[in-house]
């Protein structure tokens, strides 16, 4: 019985163990999660979304950006502000498919930072962004 459940929760153990990954910048590209510099740039209480920069010294591989759904509705493009130009990558979806079928892998793709300023940023990009989930996204050298 308990090795069932254990392999029924198999995903779920890997997405936990996958932001222990990032938090730890095991891959040596996440070093702001483990920064002392947040600024929570977005908290839109209206659609509850909040969206959060994360660094330490700042610059590619540095600074984080996570963006968190707390409502219903999925963001094809909810627009966030972002500290640089260049192509953001996401590091993590709570949505994703590999973690349980029940996920739709909604979002989760990389996206181009624009000379478009938003929440007190220069630049800002559109995210997809699943109902009830957490992206993780940063930019690399």
């Amino acid at each position: 019985m308990e090795w069932n459940r254990l392999q029924r929760f198999a995903g779920i153990h890997d997405l936990y163990q996958r932001l222990c990954q990032l938090r730890r910048n095991w891959e040596n590209n996440t070093r702001g999660l483990r920064g002392q510099h947040i600024n929570a740039h977005v908290v839109d209480n209206l659609n509850k979304v909040i969206a959060y920069h994360r660094w330490d010294q700042g610059g590619p591989g540095d600074d984080v950006i996570i963006i968190l759904n707390f409502s219903n509705r999925s963001w094809d493009s909810y627009r966030v502000g972002l500290p640089h130009l260049g192509t953001w990558w996401c590091r993590f979806s709570s949505d994703w498919s590999g973690y349980s079928s029940d996920f739709s892998n909604f979002g989760g793709h990389a996206v181009s930072a624009e000379y478009s300023p938003k929440d007190g940023m220069a630049y800002s990009a559109g995210f997809g962004v699943a109902p009830y989930s957490a992206v993780i996204y940063l930019e690399t050298p």
